[in-house]
């Protein structure tokens, strides 16, 4: 009787427990980033126009196609420029076999020094008219400058155009960068080759890496700002398309074996911050003193230990104190390993979201 009476208290004090998901605190690396938005340019991005006149015969490159330094992009009706290039061929090949002749005549001594400079001038003019031509030959096909991707094709098939009219826009994709203003309090903690990490709402779930590739030494005392210039590379020459908006954040400090607790456990009350972890069954309340943060964790400096069972869910006006029951079949435990976490500076100025104090400093040690 005696322990059925227990079971049935155990059961009831177990119905009257609060469900709840838990998580465990682990041991990991998270670093200190400053944020900032801005948009995606190239450093190299050029105008395509012809140098020589004529009608389009064909075009051979289209908006958004890929193509190396040298590749044919469109071909301008040449028929007549190849015509010049074979008289220009022909009177320089007469030219060379007359020279041939008189060069002869020079080394026996049968004629003027005069004659013989002026037949090795006309064929040196022949020369160039034939280098002339064919030059202006090649010109009807226009190339590609550089490698990079076709942004714009401003002409068509059929259509007359000039050495002002504008053919192609060309970007080089292989060299994107994102300009940021930041303040110049941190110009101590701005360093070139600085590792940066960027990221775009049209592009979730993608992270990408870049590096501080130049910092302007010069703050402008109008806005107390210094420009940062990062560079970024995608997997692909299109990943990062010029235009596209970006969020910025250039990591100042790491701390590789940070205690982190799960973002979903912080309860937010009067401007504190709260966990509740889990002891012997009931829910324990616990101050919060936040280190380094990122979109899914935060340092705790102090009041936690590795391996504290915290809940993430179900703690919305739950009382200290309270009786839980876990739900989660196993712990959702934080990763010790891994890619470094980045926990996020963000400047009033580059974001409107005021900086605590606290947050601040540690950051930017």
């Amino acid at each position: 009787m005696k322990a059925t009476a227990e079971k049935e208290k155990a059961r009831i004090a177990s119905a009257e427990a609060v469900p709840v998901e838990t998580a465990v605190v682990a041991r990991g690396p998270i670093s200190a980033f400053l944020s900032y938005n801005s948009t995606l340019e190239t450093e190299a991005i050029v105008d395509i126009y012809p140098q020589t006149a004529g009608q389009i015969e064909t075009l051979l490159a289209e908006e958004g196609q890929v193509v190396k330094a040298g590749t044919p992009l469109l071909k301008i009706e040449d028929r007549e420029l190849r015509v010049d290039v074979q008289e220009s061929t022909n009177n320089y090949q007469h030219q060379q076999r007359g020279f041939a002749r008189i060069e002869d005549l020079f080394k026996r001594n049968m004629i003027h020094r005069q004659e013989f400079d002026d037949s090795r001038y006309q064929l040196e003019q022949a020369r160039l008219r034939d280098e002339r031509a064919k030059l202006r030959f090649a010109y009807a096909t226009v190339r590609a400058p550089f490698d990079g991707v076709i942004a714009s094709r401003d002409t068509q098939v059929g259509a007359r155009v000039g050495t002002s009219t504008k053919l192609f826009s060309l970007v080089k994709l292989d060299e994107i960068v994102a300009r940021v203003f930041v303040p110049g309090r941190y110009l101590s903690v701005v360093n070139e080759n600085q590792d940066a990490l960027v990221t775009s709402e049209f592009l979730p779930d993608r992270v990408f890496k870049g590096w501080v590739k130049r910092i302007s030494p010069v703050i402008d005392p109008k806005s107390g700002t210094f420009k940062v210039t990062v560079g970024v590379r995608g997997e692909k020459a299109t990943d990062l398309p010029p235009g596209l908006f970006v969020g910025v954040r250039i990591l100042t400090d790491t701390r590789p074996t940070a205690v982190l607790v799960p973002k979903r456990a912080v309860v937010y009350e009067g401007g504190e911050r709260y966990v509740f972890t889990v002891v012997n069954g009931a829910a324990t309340k616990q101050k919060l003193v936040p280190g380094f943060e990122d979109p899914q964790h935060v340092e705790a400096l102090s009041g936690l230990e590795v391996g504290t069972e915290v809940i993430v869910l179900g703690q919305a006006g739950l009382k200290d104190g309270a009786m839980v029951r876990p739900v989660n079949a196993a712990p959702e435990a934080a990763p010790a390993e891994g890619p470094v976490k980045v926990a996020e500076v963000t400047d009033p100025k580059s974001r409107g979201v005021p900086i605590p104090k606290s947050e601040t400093t540690k950051s930017v040690q």
